[in-house]
């Protein structure tokens, strides 16, 4: 399944299309096949097929673009999602269901600010309770890291 998302960025909802129909989603740079040792890991989330590759540019289901200049020149793919466009096409991997429900200006912090932000913490840097971090910088990424000591994470 490829899934569409319209509109990314805040501005308007997402929906793909998938065999269910339409769904919210918001879009994941590090997609999950489910099926590796590296997405069955409890230590680590970089699969083997949609881990971040900044050299690919083409759809990893078949190796071919998506988008086209008005020249029928392609216009490639970046981190598997393209999502510096207003519309983009990406595999199912790198979306994330999420409820019709919520609210889509905040949602859309979760597929990258808020992800980084949380795993920087919990899985590069293995920051532990009661340990002391700088945090350089208050955008999505750095509110992330500064909200988790006010709050009990079970990790």
């Amino acid at each position: 399944m490829v899934t569409s998302c319209l509109k990314f960025g805040g501005k308007r909802g997402r929906r793909g299309e998938g065999p269910g129909g339409r769904d919210y989603v918001v879009p994941i740079f590090n997609g999950e096949c489910q099926k590796c040792g590296h997405c069955k890991s409890e230590k680590t989330n970089l699969c083997e097929k949609f881990r971040v590759n900044p050299f690919r540019s083409t759809m990893r289901s078949d190796g071919k673009c998506r988008f086209w200049t008005k020249d029928g020149q392609p216009v490639y793919h970046f981190l598997n999602t393209s999502t510096f466009s207003e519309y983009t096409v990406l595999d199912s991997a790198c979306a994330v269901k999420i409820d019709a429900n919520a609210p889509l200006e905040k949602m859309t912090l979760l597929s990258c600010g808020v992800s980084t932000g949380l795993g920087a913490v919990w899985n590069t840097a293995n920051v532990s309770a009661g340990e002391t971090v700088a945090v350089f910088g208050l955008g999505a990424v750095g509110l992330a890291v500064s909200f988790l000591p006010s709050h009990d994470f079970t990790l």
